[in-house]
């Protein structure tokens, strides 16, 4: 009888910890050409672009651009060992993604505070215009809701990965 009691306590823990366990695990997603989708708010980011990419107040440009907060961190991976995508590093706990937007007509919709799911292609950074570790090729986007007031808050809730990248530039 002892050992069915301790036997029911063990599975009771097990169910109980499993769910935190798997919770705590980011979803790992591919780098280009695998098209990924993924959902967050948008928000408008303003970065110090050439000459000197260091202070819009000192002359530089003003690159000022759409970025998706995600909902959830994302672990990137790269789907490839092609040369093209040599560039293509592993990123950890990934929570802010710039985004590239081809389409003209998705600009109506790339709109701060929008709840919204994107699909495309990710890539990572590789130049002094990318100001967050991983961009997304935006091939669809869809909104999830609409805020009416966004937060201008400079303290975005983005990981201390996010943050690190974002300071060292």
């Amino acid at each position: 009888m002892q050992s069915i009691k301790r036997g029911f306590k063990f599975i009771l823990l097990l169910l109980f910890f499993f769910p935190l366990v798997a919770m705590a695990k980011n979803q790992v997603v591919n780098y280009e050409p695998k098209e990924v989708k993924l959902t967050g708010v948008i928000k408008n980011l303003q970065f110090p672009g050439p000459p000197n990419y260091e202070s819009i107040e000192k002359g530089d440009a003003d690159e000022t651009g759409p970025y998706l907060v995600l909902d959830n961190p994302i672990d990137v991976m790269p789907e490839s060992k092609s040369k093209k995508y040599e560039e293509d590093t592993p990123e950890k706990n990934v929570k802010l993604i710039q985004l590239v937007v081809e389409n003209k007509q998705d600009w109506k919709k790339v709109r701060e505070g929008n709840q919204v799911e994107v699909s495309g292609t990710l890539f990572h950074s590789h130049t002094g215009h990318h100001h967050a570790r991983v961009l997304l090729t935006l091939k669809k986007i869809s909104v999830i809701s609409r805020q009416k007031t966004v937060s201008k808050d400079k303290d975005l809730d983005i990981t201390s990965e996010d943050k690190e990248f974002i300071n060292r530039k």
